[in-house]
């Protein structure tokens, strides 16, 4: 089977992202700060839809082994996948390079509009950008190497 893969990862290693879910041992103080983070994912989302000149639609969030991830359909082909918990990794994949340039650009433009306007956010968006199977992409073990550097 042909397949081609090019995708647009990006990680909150700052964790400077709004829509960031970190643990808080206080249930109440958890369920407050979850819906505030979805109001702002769901901020992001309808920025981000703006910028990229296409429909996002919800697809519904999944637990895969304590991880919880938020996950969207471009309109035109396509997926987003989020994982919202410290540190933030956004995944969006394509099969056309010309889209996945597009949403690029269209992320960044989103999370400037967004980040505080300092030396971090900067390195943040600066490092995101369009990768293909060829190249190291953003796997879940990764995301656990540099979840584990920052506990």
């Amino acid at each position: 089977m042909k397949t081609k893969h090019v995708f647009v990862p990006a990680l909150d290693a700052g964790e400077i992202i709004p829509f960031t879910v970190k643990k808080i041992e206080n249930v109440q103080d958890s369920i407050r700060l979850q819906e505030v983070a979805k109001e702002k994912l769901v901020e992001f989302i309808n920025k981000l839809e703006k910028e990229f000149h296409e429909g996002i639609y919800y697809l519904g969030f999944d637990e895969i082994g304590g991880k919880f991830y938020e996950r969207f359909m471009f309109e035109k082909g396509g997926f987003l996948e989020i994982m919202v918990e410290a540190p933030v990794a956004i995944n969006a994949h394509f099969i056309e390079e010309e889209k996945a340039k597009k949403f690029c650009i269209a992320l960044k433009k989103t999370l400037k509009g967004m980040l505080p306007k300092n030396k971090v956010s900067e390195m943040f968006t600066n490092s995101i950008d369009v990768e293909t199977d060829n190249q190291d992409s953003l796997t879940y073990k990764k995301w656990e190497t540099i979840k584990g550097i920052r506990d």
